[in-house]
């Protein structure tokens, strides 16, 4: 069993040795605001050093993750490479087993290797989920497991996202839901609050200041499912009624109402019961989302709309 190693891609920066990253992995990646934060955080310490590649596509697990690595990784001749697929592995429908899931991992990590053995591997355990998202993924801490211990057989570092992300649902249940609303994602305010921090201090770097970096690609694609009609305008109503659909998907016995098995988050479900009839309403649960639509509304029309989301 090999020993980790601190990261090798800070050494070589910090010698003045360009670097190319790729961040492989699924919707957390491909629209987690934590890849383009991280971004402007390498920039800010080592300017024009590091070109990061997002090479992460949405609903994919590692099946896809071995298929797709020539095109979206080794294409790139990386220098070093974030890797997570645990979160899609874990679902349930696609009767993924551990063992084949790790085999998945250990076939990329060798195939990387193969092309370049110099490149630094870096697994990651994201973020935790709750409510549908945690229903549909029942033994998601087997498949995150099996980052950890791939990471500890073969000495490579792993960024474990969840540790933090746990204290947050402990601490600050309302913050954590503000996050991570639709149960799984985390939007830009998770990326500056827990994602982007950790990995700035895993890897080494200055905790620069990533909320220079404005994008918010989560949202973004939220707001295009909320927009039934197409005309690249969220109003009110649209941003309830997607929420709705949400709180609907979490609700297993429809009966308009959430229970502790339903939410799967006990601190959270403690929070938002606030007339402690332990049951959540769909009110309850989407006060402390609300704020995310007045917020992104700059110009007070009742409106998202490109400028405020699309650009």
């Amino acid at each position: 069993m090999k020993q980790a190693k601190g990261s090798r891609l800070i050494d070589r920066l910090q010698a003045g040795t360009k670097q190319t990253v790729v961040a492989y992995g699924t919707s957390l990646t491909a629209v987690g605001a934590w890849v383009d934060q991280l971004d402007e955080v390498f920039n800010q310490e080592f300017p024009e050093q590091v070109n990061l590649v997002n090479g992460a596509q949405g609903g994919a697990n590692s099946d896809w993750g071995v298929k797709n690595l020539k095109d979206k990784v080794l294409r790139h001749r990386p220098d070093c490479v974030f890797i997570e697929f645990s979160i899609n592995d874990a679902v349930a429908v696609r009767r993924t087993s551990v063992e084949h899931a790790r085999n998945n991992l250990n076939l990329m990590i060798d195939q990387i290797l193969e092309k370049n053995p110099s490149c630094e591997i870096i697994l990651m355990v994201m973020n935790p989920v709750f409510g549908n998202g945690k229903a549909r993924r029942p033994n998601l801490t087997e498949f995150d497991d099996n980052y950890r211990t791939v990471a500890k057989e073969r000495g490579f570092q792993l960024i474990d996202h969840g540790i933090a992300w746990n204290r947050l649902l402990k601490s600050d249940p309302q913050r954590f839901l503000f996050c991570i609303p639709d149960t799984v994602h985390p939007l830009r305010a998770g990326g500056l609050k827990v994602t982007t921090p950790i990995m700035a201090k895993a890897l080494g770097l200055k905790s620069g200041n990533p909320k220079k970096n404005k994008s918010e690609p989560c949202f973004d694609y939220l707001c295009r499912l909320m927009d039934k009609d197409k005309n690249r305008e969220v109003n009110k109503s649209e941003f309830d009624n997607y929420w709705k659909t949400r709180f609907e998907d979490c609700d297993s016995n429809k009966n308009s109402k959430l229970s502790k098995d339903e939410l799967l988050a006990d601190s959270l479900f403690e929070e938002l019961d606030t007339d402690q009839n332990n049951a959540i309403t769909f009110d309850e649960f989407l006060k402390p989302i609300t704020s995310h639509f007045f917020d992104h509304d700059t110009n007070k029309d009742s409106l998202l709309k490109k400028g405020e989301i699309w650009n």
